[in-house]
């Protein structure tokens, strides 16, 4: 029987996921950024072509999907997809499954994305303003220092997760809170800024499944964005991230995951009642409080590490599981996964989340690696030579992911391959996943302890 050719767009950790999940299914196919070692692997034993590109350009993707005849396209980056990639490829008849442009400004403005929460689940939505001018900001600022609310500093725009700025930890007053927006007005002067209550709680992520119209929800997730253990040092695309034994958190109880559910059901429904194309992932960042869930972000995408995590605890046959998301087929029964927790760590230059001045070569033992039972994911690496590799400036390097019976176990097993297989002069968090970590989590205070601010 003739396997379907499958493209995928990106080089990074959770394309490297996609790739493992594909290869033995599909005739796979990929656009790359950089010569992801994992992803060739996997496209060469498929007996498909790869490319290195500008992954952004949505004509040169479409292209090479043309070319090679693509059945199905799977693009989950963010970048691309707020780049009309998706659009592209749907004008060649190729089943490309993404938000088009206009579906994914659910990720790539924060803006629209508040105001739509706002229109369809108010009482889900944080107290916020959005300002154009930078007059309008202290005005905009002393309301939110008259509720007593801190405030979190949003740009509007995509940033890679490194542009958001919170008090105090990043803003230790209201003052610095104005000349950061005023920053942000200056450097995107076509964009607003966003002043967002600060929610006193628990972040967490739930990635929903979709075909446009019918929600799977996926096992929600820990993720851990701050650079140095115990949550401290600078934001950063994300050290790594856990999942649970079963869909929900520890943390969480069966309301709080049927509301994320509702909510991001009915976001759905309202893209699809506005004309708007969108398949593939809808990744909701919420916050556990004294008052349940409320609401923090959308992604228009698998999020990373979050993807790594639900790909290794996925049962089902990735490959089917798109097709079902092109042909609107998706339904509960269509997608399982273990009851297992996963956890996954990422190894990062000494300077991340600033971009590194140099290179780091780095060696590991693969097969004693993957003889544990822990998956690698290259992202920001090229290979050298056998077990040599070579970090890239801009990114974090490489992840390892483990799946055990608790949390605990597969984080233990993560720091086990690492320490014993891994030589190189770079860091990670081993406290992800940790009992000291999970034990603060289940004894988190919800009350509101703001720190009084001038």
């Amino acid at each position: 029987m003739k396997k379907d050719s499958f493209l995928i767009v990106g080089s990074g950790g959770r394309e490297n996921a996609f790739a493992l999940k594909l290869f033995k299914d599909t005739v796979l196919h990929a656009f790359m950024s950089h010569e992801n070692p994992a992803i060739i692997e996997c496209v060469e034993k498929s007996g498909g072509k790869y490319i290195i590109g500008n992954i952004n350009n949505a004509k040169d993707v479409a292209k090479f999907a043309v070319e090679n005849s693509i059945d199905y396209a799977f693009v989950s980056a963010d970048d691309p997809l707020a780049n009309g990639v998706i659009d592209e490829m749907l004008k060649y008849n190729i089943k490309a499954v993404g938000g088009t442009k206009a579906a994914t400004k659910i990720e790539w403005d924060k803006i629209y994305s508040i105001n739509m929460m706002q229109k369809v689940c108010p009482k889900f939505t944080p107290y916020y303003r959005s300002i154009k001018n930078k007059k309008d900001l202290a005005s905009a600022i002393q309301v939110f220092k008259n509720k007593g609310m801190q405030i979190v500093v949003k740009p509007q725009g995509l940033t890679g997760g490194k542009g958001v700025k919170v008090m105090p930890e990043h803003l230790k007053d209201y003052s610095d809170c104005i000349d950061y927006a005023s920053y942000l007005l200056d450097k995107c002067p076509n964009e607003k800024v966003l002043l967002v209550e600060r929610l006193k709680g628990i972040e967490f992520t739930v990635m929903g499944i979709t075909d446009g119209e019918n929600l799977v929800m996926s096992p929600a997730s820990y993720d851990y964005p701050f650079r140095l253990e115990n949550d401290l040092g600078a934001g950063t695309g994300g050290m790594g991230c856990f999942t649970n034994n079963e869909k929900k958190l520890p943390f969480i109880n069966d309301k709080d995951f049927q509301d994320c559910q509702d909510i991001m059901q009915k976001i759905i429904d309202e893209m699809k009642n506005d004309g708007l194309s969108f398949s593939g992932v809808l990744n909701g960042g919420f916050f556990k409080t004294k008052e349940g869930i409320k609401f923090m972000e959308f992604n228009g995408r698998f999020g990373d590490p979050e993807g790594l995590n639900i790909l290794i605890i996925l049962k089902s046959s990735f490959a089917d599981l798109i097709k079902h998301m092109w042909h609107k087929t998706l339904s509960e029964d269509k997608v399982n996964f273990i009851k297992k927790a996963s956890v996954v760590k990422y190894l990062v230059a000494k300077e991340y989340p600033q971009e590194s001045n140099k290179a780091t070569i780095f060696t590991m033992d693969k097969e004693a690696i993957n003889n544990m039972g822990v998956n690698i994911f290259f992202a920001s690496s090229i290979k050298i030579s056998d077990n040599r590799y070579q970090t890239l400036k801009k990114s974090r390097a490489i992840a390892f992911g483990a799946v055990a019976n608790n949390i605990e176990d597969a984080g233990d097993l993560v720091n086990q391959a690492i320490e014993q297989f891994v030589y190189a002069n770079l860091e990670y968090r081993s406290d992800i996943g940790s009992k000291k970590n999970l034990d603060n989590l289940l004894d988190y205070d919800f009350q509101d302890k703001f720190i009084k601010s001038n």
